[in-house]
């Protein structure tokens, strides 16, 4: 905050609530790991979500596979018909027949750098200095009337690109993540989008957040609810590669 005096008080606040207002970045990212039980989901292998997301009131059922080092696959029912996306490591492809074509089709730009991301079993904050991340904690804000750490990621730009840059919003009391926010490019501007998480469960000693929930303007504009979590399932890795005729 560039406001000392603001700063000032903000602290006195916090102190007051009860929370430790001097932890460093490397303190609140060690409470966070413990309290999601990272060193469980590191020893995880694959992992299975199936569940519902839901977009401008429509209901569609999906199926997520992703198999560690970085391989993915989304399955979702769109109005009858089956949309795939996968990264297989290498390269991303999709199956989309609202394009007009059952062939798959590569993925590129947001689509690619959206399936990379799902495809990263411990996220952007774990080892974020051997990956080339630069992170930073800013703070302490409130996120719904909670106070949060509030951390930020920046990923290193390409060549005439803009650095990306993610900020996450840590619970100060139980050090889950309650809200990640980003700018996506929506027909050509740069727009705020944020998502909430929340409805923490334990699966096998690990803490998932079972209801995501993004907005846009402050308008949800796609709701994620999972109905089931399984870890170290058998998945076959042809399931991520591109079919071949």
């Amino acid at each position: 905050m560039k406001n000392s005096l603001l700063f000032t008080v903000v602290l006195f606040l916090f102190a007051l609530t009860g929370y430790a207002q001097d932890l460093t970045l490397d303190e609140v990212l060690s409470k966070h790991f413990k309290a999601i039980g990272q060193d469980k989901l590191s020893a995880t292998k694959t992992l299975k979500f199936t569940g519902v997301q839901t977009v401008q009131g429509m209901e569609l059922p999906f199926t997520i596979y992703i198999k560690r080092p970085n391989k993915v696959r989304v399955e979702m029912s769109v109005q009858g018909s089956s949309l795939v996306q996968a990264f297989n490591g290498k390269e991303g492809w999709t199956i989309n027949p609202f394009t007009g074509s059952s062939e798959p089709q590569d993925l590129a730009g947001a689509q690619i750098e959206q399936v990379k991301n799902q495809a990263n079993i411990d996220g952007k904050l774990y080892r974020w200095r051997e990956n080339g991340l630069k992170a930073e904690l800013l703070g302490v804000e409130d996120v719904d009337s909670v106070k949060a750490y509030k951390i930020k990621i920046t990923e290193a730009a390409d060549e005439g690109e803009e650095a990306k840059v993610i900020y996450y919003f840590i619970d100060a009391k139980n050090f889950l993540l309650k809200k990640a926010a980003t700018k996506r490019k929506v027909q050509g501007q740069m727009v705020d989008f944020e998502t909430y998480m929340s409805d923490y469960r334990n699966v096998e000693g690990i803490y998932f957040p079972f209801v995501q929930d993004t907005k846009m303007f402050d308008n949800s504009v796609s709701k994620v609810t999972f109905d089931k979590v399984l870890l170290n399932v058998d998945i076959d890795d042809v399931i991520f590669e591109r079919p071949v005729k």
